[in-house]
């Protein structure tokens, strides 16, 4: 069986994200002219795991101001001292609607915190309470718009914050992403059928990445093994895979490694130098082998990461056409109380 095939509209879902960069940026300087202490980001499963590249972005170059990155229902059941009217919140649910991700949006809007709302179009729950809601049409292309907005986000805080000489680079190079994130989904098709090969009939597949790929890590192991396809899966930050990890690893263990070329690459790529040694069951989707045409050289470090969230994703198609599974069925989502 084929995978199903990438959207026709995928790079207008992409470029409709990337066309809320005005908006963004007007909304940012409002935030900033009132003062800025906190950034406070959050959501659910894959809106949750999608903001790892963004945080990694703030964390490492936002100057004077902290981040902080929480499940949704972390934020609110631990109350976190400093979430005050000088904090933004970036909240993010597809539905708009994720009854957890709508709570911390009230929490943060009750404590006078400014709140962006990620979701599909339409009214929805983030839609009403955000200052400024960011939206992507209702299709199959999900990951990618958001993490567009999360991006456009982050470039716009470290521009209008002091950091403009690390986010000019990464701003040129963003308007490269509709056919460079197309063209990612369709070169990793080899790579899907070698992933395809090792998780067909696995009792269990690790999937591993480091810094920001942890995200993706998450997202691949829970989001689209375990809920999408109803496979085993375990996900594993690289830079802790030798510390209990790696006595797991026998001849026959199934490995997923995630690499992107950004800073911690070094950590995925001592990952795949011990696998490749102990277990003939190795894959890896390398963000290295992708041409991710138009965006420049300066910019590929950190737009790797975007690719690499985007390759991934089109790999859950090739998985599912090779199962037979149908990624829309749910035992417990959605149908009883939980």
């Amino acid at each position: 069986m084929q995978p199903i095939a990438i959207p026709n509209d995928f790079e207008d879902a992409v470029a409709h994200a990337l066309a809320a960069r005005d908006r963004t940026d007007e909304y940012i300087a409002s935030v900033l002219s009132e003062g800025l202490d906190k950034v406070v980001l959050v959501g659910c499963g894959g809106s949750h795991f999608g903001m790892y590249p963004s945080f990694d972005l703030l964390d490492r170059y936002l100057p004077g101001t902290s981040v902080t990155h929480i499940s949704s229902a972390e934020l609110t059941s631990r109350r976190p001292v400093g979430l005050t009217d000088r904090s933004l919140v970036v909240a993010a649910s597809h539905s708009g609607n994720t009854p957890e991700t709508v709570a911390a949006a009230e929490y943060a809007k009750s404590l006078g915190a400014r709140l962006i709302g990620i979701s599909r179009v339409g009214d929805n729950g983030l839609s009403r309470l955000g200052d400024i809601h960011l939206d992507y049409p209702d299709t199959i292309t999900i990951t990618e718009p958001k993490l567009v907005h999360n991006h456009q986000i982050a470039l716009s805080l470290l521009e209008q914050s002091g950091a403009g000489e690390v986010a000019s680079p990464i701003r040129a190079g963003m308007p490269a992403l509709p056919a460079a994130l197309r063209s990612a989904k369709e070169e990793v098709a080899e790579v899907a059928e070698a992933v395809c090969a090792i998780v067909d009939g696995a009792p269990l597949t690790l999937v591993t990445g480091a810094g920001p790929a942890f995200g993706m890590a998450k997202m691949t192991a829970w989001c689209y093994m375990m809920e999408m396809l109803w496979l085993k899966a375990a996900a594993i930050n690289g830079a802790d895979f030798f510390h209990g990890p790696l006595e797991m690893i026998l001849d026959d263990t199934p490995l997923l490694a995630l690499l992107a070329e950004d800073p911690t690459r070094a950590l995925g790529e001592r990952v795949v130098s011990f696998a490749s040694r102990y277990t003939s069951s190795l894959a890896v989707i390398d963000t290295a082998a992708l041409t991710l045409p138009g965006v420049p050289a300066d910019a590929r470090g950190e737009l790797s990461m975007l690719a690499l969230f985007s390759a991934t994703r089109r790999v859950l198609d090739h998985i599912a056409a090779r199962i037979g599974h149908d990624t829309s069925q749910r035992r417990y989502m959605y149908k009883v109380a939980y």
